[in-house]
């Protein structure tokens, strides 16, 4: 048996209701990625047009009860951004849209001089954030990086601009969890699940691309002749495939080295862009992103494939594995 309760809480942290599970017209179903967390939730409730129960920026948590999870779990808590009023086909109803917290990050600007590690201008970053918002986010974990960096941020970089050019500059991965917690990490070299084929694996697509590989890199500053970042290796291996940026964030020569030595360490092999849909014989609400997965009874190895990407339902979850270009591009816009 499966069971979501879904509870609502003031702007304030104040617990305001549960919603009745009567009332509650669609399944739960949303997205996590790795450098940006949860997608929104939508929440169809058979309400009248009248109905005020709701308002803008009351906070919604989903926990879920099954026999795995006796003692509850929670998966989802984000905050309602957007409250439709519906009529559909002789029924009267009202849609809420909840947003994921990283989507807050873009509304607070974030600008300065820094000549500190990463972990201090992370601190800043998440300090600034939350004194707009109440202390939504928690700083869970920050994975040492011992290197000092120095950058320039404008006026119109947000809170998440800056964690994005952290996190590429350090090549570690962050995400906000369903409570509202921080990491910024290396990525995982351990296994964290392993899958048997033909038992809770219900398909699989293997792609393997070669489409936006970028092996050489001319970057240009006001304050630097352009400079030009490559891997012979890889022009050898898969012909050049160039890129060029002008930009004045980074203030120093060995942030600037590290930051894009990185992005061509990142980039100069092929991605892969593969998916494997994993019903719910198997524990899925255990699977984050930033997991690492592997797939035993099959002809073709699959090990410790880095989890980029997860869409949930109540009966499988969608993985999409080593995410490529594109869909990043995607996400970061």
């Amino acid at each position: 048996m499966i069971r979501y309760d879904i509870k609502v809480y003031n702007k304030d942290w104040t617990f305001k209701t549960t919603v009745n599970p009567n009332i509650v017209m669609n399944d739960i179903s949303f997205t996590e990625n790795v450098n940006w967390w949860q997608w929104q939730l939508a929440l169809n409730l058979a309400l009248s047009f009248n109905d005020n129960s709701f308002q803008g920026w009351d906070l919604v948590k989903v926990v879920l009860y099954n026999e795995r999870y006796t003692q509850w779990k929670q998966i989802y808590f984000w905050y309602i951004s957007q409250i439709t009023r519906k009529y559909d086909t002789n029924k009267w109803y009202i849609s809420l849209t909840c947003l994921w917290i990283a989507s807050l990050l873009n509304k607070i600007l974030f600008s300065g001089s820094y000549a500190w590690t990463i972990e201090s201008i992370l601190n800043q970053v998440i300090t600034t954030f939350n004194s707009n918002y109440n202390n939504i986010i928690t700083i869970w974990q920050i994975d040492e990086y011992s290197e000092s960096v120095s950058f320039k941020f404008d006026s119109n970089n947000t809170c998440k601009d800056v964690i994005d050019t952290l996190s590429n500059t350090a090549n570690y991965y962050w995400f906000i969890d369903s409570e509202w917690k921080f990491y910024f990490r290396e990525k995982l070299s351990q296994q964290n699940h392993i899958i048997a084929n033909q038992y809770a694996i219900e398909t699989m697509s293997l792609n393997y691309s070669f489409e936006w590989i970028v092996n050489k890199f001319y970057l240009e500053r006001e304050w630097i002749n352009m400079q030009v970042y490559e891997d012979e290796n890889s022009q050898n291996n898969y012909w050049i495939k160039e890129k060029y940026e002008l930009s004045n964030t980074i203030v120093n020569q060995a942030t600037q080295d590290e930051y894009w030595n990185n992005y061509i360490k990142q980039n100069k092999d092929p991605k892969n862009a593969s998916s494997i849909v994993v019903n719910s014989k198997y524990d899925i609400e255990s699977i984050s992103p930033w997991d690492t997965v592997s797939v035993v009874n099959t002809e073709y190895s699959i090990r410790n494939l880095l989890i980029e990407k997860i869409t949930y339902t109540p009966i499988r979850i969608t993985l999409t594995l080593e995410e490529n270009e594109t869909l990043r591009n995607v996400i970061n816009n």
